[in-house]
């Protein structure tokens, strides 16, 4: 069996040549690895996946829905496709020759002790919301540790394989400078970065609300929490008939805001403040993923609410609606003046000044503008019949 090393480039792949291989390993974008190089990162993506002759590969590929998964004997060539190296996580997919029909699987991988315990527990979190639908997230199949030893040191990695999104890609808020503002950035490499029109900016928003609403347990107040645009934790993928948005990750599964022994019970008061924080945290990007804060314009917010009210309807439907009547709660937020959203954002202003001190700088200026397109998006919301 053959190995191929590649590097994913929005101009094409770039197969490394073994005087590539010998560059250092990048901890991340900005700093590299004291010892280790791309030839022991790839080496041991390659040991991962030849484990047990192949098992990890062979399940893998059973459980993404090929009932009949290949044996060694039909694969010819194996290539690794280094896709992306974040601040945590290394990202690679894993793609076959020698069968037809045979998609492909990715690879994240945590190298740092940090990165490793949490690797483990998004594993752990992703399978569990897998439990109320695995609709909108990747499948994962094997997490496993791997051990590298080099010439002097030896490194510990922590490997999961799972389903590769085929077609769905990165994006983030873009400079349009011919537009004059800022426009969604699809980083599409199979054909070519585009914007999105606004229309499918709008779309992919409500689905991101609609997607975080669907997975919020309105009992225990437990929700996906922190998510941010600027990580790459949502990706979408344009299709003939519209959009499909998936998330990624999620980094824990737990309540925001921890009320008091009076208030524990009071699902109101807690999805109140899980759509305060929705309505805002949907509003904040990174230029290009990495660049200075952005910020959504009034649009979004009205996104938010939209896939706020179809994820409780999701909820209706499976029987895990817990506040009551939807009419019910929304005639409650209606009855908000801007004020009194405005005040009901302090005890969350808190919690975004210990995350990211440039997103808080900017939530506290955009806040009471916010709060009036909030109240302006909720006055104007209807509920579709059957509610």
């Amino acid at each position: 069996m053959h190995f191929r090393f590649l590097l994913a480039d929005s101009q094409g792949d770039i197969e490394l040549s073994p005087r590539d291989l010998d560059q250092p390993f990048r901890i991340s974008p900005e700093e590299q690895h004291p010892f280790l190089t791309l030839k022991d990162y790839f080496g041991a993506l390659q040991k991962f996946i030849m484990r047990d002759d192949g098992k990890n590969l062979i399940c893998a590929l059973a459980e993404q829905g090929q009932q009949d998964a290949p044996s060694f004997a039909d694969i010819s060539e194996v290539l690794i496709r280094s896709e992306k190296h974040g601040a945590f996580y290394h990202i690679a997919s894993i793609a076959l020759s020698g069968r037809e029909d045979t998609g492909r699987l990715a690879v994240t991988t945590a190298l740092s002790k940090s990165a490793r315990r949490s690797l483990r527990e998004e594993f752990t979190i992703l399978r569990q919301l897998a439990g109320i639908t695995p609709d909108y997230l990747p499948r994962l199949s094997v997490m496993e540790p791997v051990s590298w030893q080099t010439e002097s040191c030896t490194a510990e990695f922590l490997m999961v394989m799972g389903e590769w999104l085929e077609g769905y890609h990165e994006w983030h808020l873009n400079d349009d400078r011919t537009a004059g503002r800022h426009k969604i950035r699809l980083w599409d490499y199979d054909n070519g970065y585009r914007s999105l029109s606004e229309a499918e900016s709008f779309e992919l928003l409500r689905q991101a609300a609609y997607i975080l609403t669907l997975y919020y347990d309105q009992s225990s107040f437990r929700q996906i929490y922190p998510w941010h645009h600027g990580a790459g934790d949502f990706v979408v993928k344009a299709q003939p008939n519209g959009l499909s948005v998936k998330l990624i990750t999620a980094r824990q599964y737990e309540p925001l805001v921890h009320f008091g022994e009076e208030e524990e019970a009071d699902r109101l008061v807690a999805a109140i403040h899980f759509l305060l924080n929705l309505a805002i945290r949907i509003r904040l990007d990174r230029l290009d993923g990495i660049g200075a804060p952005a910020w959504f314009d009034q649009w979004a917010v009205l996104a938010a609410v939209q896939g706020f009210f179809a994820g409780l309807a999701a909820t209706a439907a499976a029987n895990r609606l817990m506040l009551g009547p939807v009419a019910d709660f929304l005639a409650i937020l209606q009855s908000f003046e801007t004020r009194e959203i405005y005040d009901m954002y302090d005890s969350l202003l808190a919690i975004y000044a210990e995350e990211d001190g440039d997103d808080f700088h900017l939530i506290r200026h955009k806040l009471a503008d916010h709060a009036a397109e909030l109240h302006a998006a909720l006055k104007d919301f209807v509920l579709e019949k059957g509610y």
